[in-house]
């Protein structure tokens, strides 16, 4: 944990306000959900909720898969972070923040893809330092809300992704969305 140095009072009705510095550099907006835990001597920890995070037993395996069968670099976002990933690219992935740019492709439930052909390209992470040469998004919906997402990601010059990768990619995005509609 790291400290902050910021203190605040807990009001009548047992409310408490978090800063708004702390909201925006762990993108917490006005109605997301906040998990609370308690921990030993006496601390309460504040998450943020990603429903994605309940796939814990399944995604990590579920990535692995991909990369295995494919070659390529795979991970699982929720609609802020990724989450998990398996492939060459993984370092680079883990917990890194998705640009806004990207979720806009998510909100709009929009599958994202480009190669290293395409003229423009979306970034994929906020601090993304060198471009992705391949990146492939789809959405994770449950109950037509975006969760998250599947992508996939290479550096290769060479064309990676084509339909068995795409009918994976969907077909692992509604499978991870039915398991969080249980």
């Amino acid at each position: 944990m790291k400290a902050t140095g910021i203190v605040r009072r807990i009001d009548d009705l047992g409310r408490l306000v978090i800063p708004k510095e702390i909201r925006r550099s762990l993108r917490i907006r006005e109605s997301d959900p906040i998990e609370i835990y308690t921990g030993g001597d006496g601390e309460i920890i504040l998450r943020k909720y990603a429903r994605m995070r309940e796939l814990s037993d399944y995604a990590p395996q579920l990535v692995q898969a991909i990369n295995g069968a494919f070659g390529c670099t795979a991970a699982i976002s929720d609609t802020s972070t990724v989450l998990f990933a398996a492939g060459t690219l993984k370092k680079a992935l883990l917990g890194a923040a998705l640009s806004k740019d990207y979720l806009a492709f998510l909100h709009r439930r929009q599958m994202l893809f480009y190669d290293d052909t395409a003229v423009s390209r979306t970034p994929l992470l906020e601090s993304q330092q060198a471009q992705f040469l391949q990146v492939c998004g789809m959405p994770v919906t449950v109950s037509g809300d975006p969760a998250g997402s599947v992508i996939l990601l290479s550096n290769e010059p060479t064309p990676r992704f084509f339909a068995p990768e795409l009918q994976m990619l969907k077909t692992a995005a509604l499978y991870l969305g039915k398991l969080l509609e249980d």
